[in-house]
């Protein structure tokens, strides 16, 4: 919860939007708004976890509807005794809606209520980045992998709705910006998601959160960095392993040799490839190949010690 804290705290303060902050709003209402019907009057509740976003809110909503009040208020809820703040208008709600294109009158003068909003709002780039903005200080989450923890998580993206529509509008917003997200139900909400962190930061440049997306590249490449040397430490010991374990079947197939006709009487390529194993059973073949006075191939000495264990294995099998 702490990136997605620092994200949004970065937008506020930022407040890119001054000019299509109805637009921001609009996304913002759908994502974290619900309707309130009572006899046959409508009115709104937004909400957030975070007091700074609920604020910022309010202050816009003032600034554009100064006519208006609204009611802000702190709830508790009981889950953990975690806060809750909202925004109200009982009394304005339904000019406020209307205006942002959530409520309308059909062509029979009826009062309808749309699941998204009217797309006035969101005719060109700059509004449409404001709308994702609002979704996403509404009920949209970010959670980026710790190059310091053990246990590793993915990149995450978020933002959850409740409909359909909502959906379709999303992704078609976010088509205009080659962005292509992927959809699941968790329980009666759709979640907008993404997992690829190029992708992730570019939706983040998209709010202005730059701080935040260098932050997640840093983190990226610190990661990246302590994967490829953990991969080197994992291939330098695995290579290790396999130079002892060969050198060790080789010194034991030379000490059977030793032990039954005797070194000398191997031919004189063995016989060097044996006595230079016995005095380096710790070195490779490639280190082996550094101290030979003739020069060969590490595929050619490779094969006097497969000669050598092959012998060993016949005088083993001679002698019990």
């Amino acid at each position: 919860m702490a990136i997605t804290s620092d994200v949004k705290l970065e937008i506020i303060k930022k407040n890119l939007y001054k000019k299509e902050m109805k637009s921001l709003l609009q996304g913002f209402f759908v994502s974290a708004g619900s309707l309130i019907l009572s006899s046959g009057h409508i009115s709104f509740v937004v909400s957030s976890d975070l007091e700074e976003v609920i604020n910022f809110v309010h202050k816009n909503l003032t600034a554009i509807y100064p006519d208006y009040d609204f009611n802000l208020a702190k709830v508790v809820r009981s889950f953990k005794n975690k806060e809750k703040f909202e925004i109200s208008s009982m009394e304005y709600g339904e000019k406020v809606l209307k205006d942002l294109g959530i409520v309308f009158e059909d062509k029979e003068g009826m009062t309808q209520i749309s699941d998204v909003c009217d797309k006035a709002y969101l005719k060109n780039e700059t509004t449409m980045k404001a709308f994702l903005t609002g979704l996403f200080l509404g009920t949209g989450s970010l959670s980026v992998p710790n190059a310091a923890a053990k246990k590793q998580y993915g990149y995450h993206f978020e933002i959850n709705v409740e409909t359909r529509n909502q959906v379709d509008l999303i992704a078609e917003i976010f088509s205009n910006f080659d962005i292509f997200p992927k959809v699941v139900e968790r329980g009666e909400e759709l979640i907008v998601y993404l997992k690829d962190s190029e992708t992730i930061c570019d939706v983040l440049g998209l709010f202005g959160a730059n701080k935040i997306v260098l932050d997640v590249m840093n983190t990226k490449v610190d990661r990246d960095m302590n994967n490829m040397m953990n991969r080197q430490v994992n291939c330098i010991s695995a290579n290790l392993d396999k130079t002892i374990n060969a050198s060790l079947k080789q010194i034991k197939a030379i000490e059977v040799i030793r032990d039954t006709i005797g070194i000398e009487s191997l031919p004189d390529t063995l016989c060097e490839a044996a006595l230079l194993r016995l005095s380096n059973p710790e070195a490779s073949l490639s280190d082996l190949l550094n101290l030979m006075e003739t020069k060969i191939s590490k595929g050619a000495l490779a094969q006097r010690f497969d000669k050598i264990i092959k012998l060993s294995e016949e005088l083993g099998d001679y002698n019990g």
